[in-house]
C-alpha cells in the first residue's frame, strides 16, 4: 500500500506529462504546468524526475514500451499482415496524432541530441521487427522493411496533419511495397 501511494505521485506526473507532450510538445509544457496539473508540490516532481529532460526520457521510454505492449496484446501478429493490421488499427485510433517519437525529432532536430536519438532507437527497432516478419519472403528485407516503415511514418503524419477527419491506410500501400520488392526480384538479406 505505501508504494503504491509513494508512485502515485509519479504517476500522476507521467500521465499529465504525456498528454503535455505528445499534444502540445516538449518545448511549449513547462514543469510549473506539469505540477500544477498533476497537483503535485515541486519537491515531489524534482523527487520522482531530476529534470524536465528525465522525465522527456522517461516519457519516451514509455511511449516505445506501450507500442510493443500493444503489438503483443492479446497475442503478438504471427505474419507481416497482421502486424500491419494493428499498425493501422493504431494509427487511426481518434486519441493519435502522429507518433510521439517523430513529434519529438521535428522538436529536436540535431541528431546528436538525446531525445532525437531515443528517438532514432525507436525507429530502429521497428525496422528490425518489420525484419523478423519478412523472414518468409526472398527480398533485400532491410530496405523493404525500411520502405513499409515510411508507409508507416507517413500514415501517423497524414493523422497529424488531418487529424482524425480522415483515415489513414497503413495494410494497402505496405502489401504494394512489398510486392513491388518481389517484383523486382531482389535477392538479399539482412
Amino acid at each position: 500500500m505505501e508504494a503504491q501511494k509513494q508512485s502515485e505521485p509519479r504517476n500522476r506526473i507521467l500521465e499529465v506529462a504525456d498528454r503535455l507532450f505528445y499534444a502540445e510538445g516538449v518545448r511549449a509544457t513547462g514543469t510549473e504546468k506539469i505540477m500544477s496539473m498533476a497537483e503535485v508540490a515541486k519537491a515531489t516532481f524534482y523527487r520522482h524526475f531530476e529534470s524536465k529532460d528525465a522525465l522527456v526520457v522517461t516519457y519516451l521510454a514509455h511511449r516505445d514500451q506501450a507500442l510493443w505492449d500493444y503489438l503483443s496484446q492479446p497475442t503478438a501478429p504471427k505474419n507481416l499482415r497482421e502486424a500491419l493490421t494493428k499498425f493501422e488499427q493504431y494509427a487511426n485510433w481518434p486519441e493519435v496524432i502522429g507518433c510521439p517519437f517523430l513529434r519529438i525529432a521535428s522538436e529536436y532536430p540535431d541528431t546528436a541530441h538525446p531525445f532525437h536519438r531515443l528517438a532514432i532507437q525507436h525507429q530502429n527497432k521497428i525496422v528490425d521487427y518489420l525484419i523478423e516478419l519478412l523472414e518468409p519472403f526472398a527480398i533485400e528485407k532491410r530496405a523493404a522493411a525500411v520502405a513499409i516503415l515510411s508507409v508507416i511514418d507517413g500514415a501517423l503524419s497524414l493523422r497529424m496533419l488531418y487529424g482524425s477527419s480522415k483515415a489513414v491506410s497503413i495494410l494497402s500501400p505496405a502489401e504494394a511495397v512489398l510486392k513491388s520488392f518481389q517484383s523486382a526480384g531482389v535477392e538479399g538479406g539482412r
